[in-house]
């Protein structure tokens, strides 16, 4: 590592700038991929649908994307068999990127900028209800955004800023985190002309690493990560105008992977530090190709990039392999690819949402299986054992999910016994916690040691479900009047059968 004053820089920030070299490698082999599931999700319009993929804990797709013609923000989701489709914003202005991420109960998250407000904005869904909220309007924001979850489920976000004072044309590289009550904003780096992309991600201690593009007369792609007390910059390339669309990813040592394009000779970038120095090459430099690259690492921490080939305009995927990087065409049916975003499942199995220019399309592409795994669904009543005589007021039915989350049943569609509807629910964490009338079930209810107890309903995608309980159900007797005798009332066990009294009953 050598130290180097590049460009303008504040006399408070040291950039270090790293000796590299990338080595010529043989033209790279691409194939055309045989083995992608390809699926149209939404129209978007001419020029819409810059995209943002994650996979919630079923390996199903949720993406953000802007629909282009009625500036929105959107949301979709793979229920299993169809697409669900929100609009998250559609106040006049929304446009661009936006990036998502899911929590640990795979509820969305987004940031994204509204240049009709000159905002960056956060949302995210309360149950059916979206959120959304402005954290940032005290500068021109121009956008780049990028957004991760802390281990509290917290959202953390870089992006950049036009920064008024001292100098009305420097840009500035911010960062913004909540704590559980306000949000928290500092400016990293700044530059005189623009920043470009950022990419933010989070190692093992919850520190942020941000990979970014600066132009300070070159384009140079930068990296900054927190130390615990400070952030520490460097400058990962130079060699021209380098650095655009920067996809990061830190593996399980801590150390940072970006992929990234390199404007001056059209290629895809990949830098990877090793504990010592970055170690930059081309993966794909034939035409004009590295745009919208989307990075992601496997459970080996192998890269995998997800990218846009202008020249052959063909959505390519390229990964790395015991013999070298492995490249293919994903999509070349027209004019496909831009703004591609790529999530690697737990079976390592790639995901791509990006856009089709030719017929206004947001695509989704997988080597996985579409067709959903199964999901059931298993009942729980309380109590177990039910008295006929009890005075009570709730049975309470738990329903839980495999394959599934609880979240995307139709409550509404829910019954008991084919007759009653849930008075009060409520989710604690993965289960579905329903209230049900006592005595109204008590009232269609046989005695037995093993009664059936049926719940039926229907998911959000409208497939029907039924999930099965066995209760106990008693009936210890009741207090009858036996004219005869003085004190009147007596208690017979109801397994003695007749009840009627001597002097109406026949002999």
């Amino acid at each position: 590592m050598i130290g180097l004053m590049k460009g303008w820089l504040p006399a408070a920030i040291l950039v270090m700038l790293s000796a590299m070299s990338v080595p010529q490698v043989d033209e790279p082999v691409v194939g055309q991929g045989s083995e992608w599931n390809i699926k149209i999700v939404d129209f978007v319009g001419e020029r819409g649908g810059l995209s943002s993929l994650a996979l919630d804990s079923r390996n199903y797709p949720h993406m953000s994307y802007t629909d282009s013609p009625n500036r929105d923000i959107k949301y979709a989701k793979w229920t299993g068999s169809e697409w669900s489709i929100d609009i998250i914003d559609s106040v006049t202005g929304c446009a661009g990127h936006s990036s998502l991420a899911l929590d640990s109960t795979d509820y969305p998250h987004l940031a994204y900028y509204d240049d009709f407000h000159g905002a960056m904005k956060y949302a995210t869904r309360d149950g059916g209800t979206w959120i959304n909220e402005s954290i940032d309007t005290t500068y021109r924001i121009k956008g780049g955004e990028s957004l991760v979850l802390d281990e509290s489920n917290y959202p953390r976000m870089s992006y950049n800023v036009n920064y008024e004072p001292p100098d009305p044309d420097a840009s500035a590289l911010r960062f913004a985190s909540w704590n559980g009550s306000d949000w928290k904003f500092e400016n990293i780096d700044y530059v005189p002309l623009f920043m470009g992309g950022t990419s933010l991600s989070l190692d093992s201690n919850y520190y942020p690493h941000i990979a970014y593009t600066i132009h300070g007369g070159d384009m140079d792609l930068r990296y900054a990560k927190w130390n615990g007390s400070a952030w520490n910059i460097e400058v990962v390339d130079y060699a021209g105008n380098v650095g655009a669309f920067p996809s990061l990813a830190i593996d399980g040592n801590d150390y940072a992977h970006i992929a990234y394009r390199d404007y001056s000779h059209g290629d895809l970038k990949y830098a990877r530090w090793d504990g010592g120095k970055w170690n930059i090459e081309k993966v794909d430099y034939v035409g004009d190709v590295g745009w919208f690259a989307s990075l992601a690492l496997d459970s080996d921490d192998d890269p995998h990039i997800a990218y846009y080939d202008s020249t052959k305009l063909d959505l390519k995927y390229a990964e790395w392999t015991a013999s070298g990087w492995s490249i293919e065409t994903v999509d070349s049916e027209g004019w496909v690819g831009e703004g591609s975003s790529l999530a690697l499942d737990t079976d390592d199995k790639p995901h791509i949402s990006y856009f089709d220019g030719t017929n206004a399309n947001l695509k989704y592409a997988t080597k996985a299986e579409l067709a959903p795994p199964s999901r059931t669904i298993s009942l729980d009543i309380d109590p177990n054992t039910l008295n006929l005589k009890s005075r009570g007021r709730w049975i309470t039915a738990d329903l839980s999910a495999e394959n599934a989350s609880v979240h995307d049943i139709d409550v509404s569609s829910i019954l008991l016994q084919d007759a009653l509807a849930p008075e009060r629910w409520d989710y604690q964490d993965d289960v579905l916690m329903l209230k049900f009338n006592r005595q109204e079930l008590i009232a269609v209810l046989e005695v037995g040691e093993s009664v059936e107890i049926k719940l039926s309903g229907k998911w959000k995608d409208g497939t029907d479900f039924e999930a099965y309980d066995y209760i106990r159900v008693i009936d210890p007797g009741r207090w009858i009047e036996f004219p005869w005798i003085s004190r009147r009332n007596v208690y017979v066990p109801s397994q003695l059968g007749n009840t009627e009294s001597p002097a109406t009953s026949s002999s």
